[in-house]
């Protein structure tokens, strides 16, 4: 194949990711929690590989889903207001079910809050 390098594995190269040996699916428990935010607390919210490998449970994506989505400090976790809502409706009609994108314009709501 031209412009590869030698080493190139074409059969590999459109498969999926392998999930480390040590990553568990399932719930999340309290301790896994404490331990990802005291990771994130010396390390800071970025090197999601580096984080995964210090907590040693979970994948790089579990890590930074977990953060994102629940953890985070500044998410707003009380229920939608009305207001909200309406507004949730409104972006709905204009975007469609872009939850990402939805989320960017209440703040401090994640997706899965809002989708949920």
């Amino acid at each position: 194949m031209k412009g590869t390098s030698p080493d190139f594995d074409k059969d590999s190269y459109n498969k999926p990711p392998v999930a480390p040996p040590n990553a568990r699916r399932g719930p999340w428990s309290p301790e896994e929690d404490r331990r990802l935010m005291s990771i994130i607390a010396i390390q800071g919210p970025t090197n999601w590989v580096r984080i995964s490998a210090s907590l040693g449970t979970r994948s790089p994506k579990q890590c930074r889903e977990r953060y994102h989505q629940n953890l985070k400090p500044s998410l707003n976790r009380n229920p939608i207001t009305a207001e909200e809502g309406a507004l949730i409706e409104q972006l709905v009609a204009k975007h469609g079910k872009k939850w990402a994108e939805i989320a960017r314009h209440l703040t401090g709501r994640s997706d899965n809050a809002i989708k949920n």
